[in-house]
């Protein structure tokens, strides 16, 4: 692990933030603030668009404040939705320029991008971010997929990488019937509500895609609202980055 990664790292084990954090073998932050029972609500944007409002105004009537991680493409096509998003007060944050994948799905451990072509792309997304007054140090990878020298990569330049919080089955709700995969929001619902009885969510990312392809009519992003009033009956609240 390189020093810029190791001191992004313990500023953020001493912030407020997170009382606790969770790293997983790449490096990546998969859990934060496991010491109380606070949730993030992560949500990713590239491509699809058409759950945005309804996510952003189901945590409007619920004051709940969320965490977006939004590609160079997304802000670039959709300005009224991240201008939205902002003035919301949700946390924005990169998820890559061009939605590239950075590391072979077979072998995580080889890119598929240069480390120069990485930082370029998280560099240009940052840029567009900027344009809306938005500076951030929080970075989801594209696919949520990376490896250690993405996240180095990242480090290097002033960007800490986050992930969601394995365990649950929230991530796969971009899956459609035709996928070998595919899991429905009943059974992602499941997945979380049975976790939780077991082992606990305290400092979770909880990862939500508000746009996903319309194969997909099972739209998880739908059962948002009956999501947070559960877990806030099992005693969460909910935080942003």
């Amino acid at each position: 692990m390189n020093k810029g990664l190791v001191a992004i790292l313990l500023i953020l084990m001493w912030s407020p933030l997170c009382a606790q954090v969770t790293t997983d073998v790449h490096g990546a932050i998969v859990r934060s603030d496991s010491l109380s029972k606070v949730i993030y609500l992560c949500f990713t944007g590239h491509e699809y668009v058409e759950g945005f409002d309804s996510v952003l105004n189901d945590l409007d009537e619920l004051n709940v404040q969320g965490s977006f991680f939004l590609t160079g493409d997304f802000v670039r096509n959709y300005p009224i939705i991240v201008k939205r998003i902002v003035e919301a007060g949700h946390y924005v944050g990169a998820h890559s320029d061009k939605h590239l994948l950075y590391c072979d799905w077979e072998k995580r451990d080889s890119l598929l991008l240069s480390t120069g072509q990485i930082r370029e792309d998280i560099l240009a997304n940052v840029e567009e971010l900027e344009r809306f007054g938005v500076f951030p140090k929080f970075f989801m990878p594209p696919y949520e997929w990376y490896n250690t020298q993405v996240v180095q990569t990242a480090a290097d330049i002033g960007q800490i990488t986050l992930n969601f919080s394995p365990g649950i089955r929230s991530n796969a709700d971009y899956t459609t019937p035709a996928m070998d995969n595919y899991i429905s929001s009943k059974e992602i619902l499941t997945s979380i509500y049975t976790y939780e009885l077991t082992n606990g969510m305290n400092g979770f990312h909880l990862l939500i895609h508000p746009g996903t392809d319309p194969k997909r009519k099972d739209k998880f992003y739908a059962h948002m609202k009956e999501l947070i009033k559960e877990l806030r009956e099992r005693g969460y609240s909910f935080d942003r980055f």
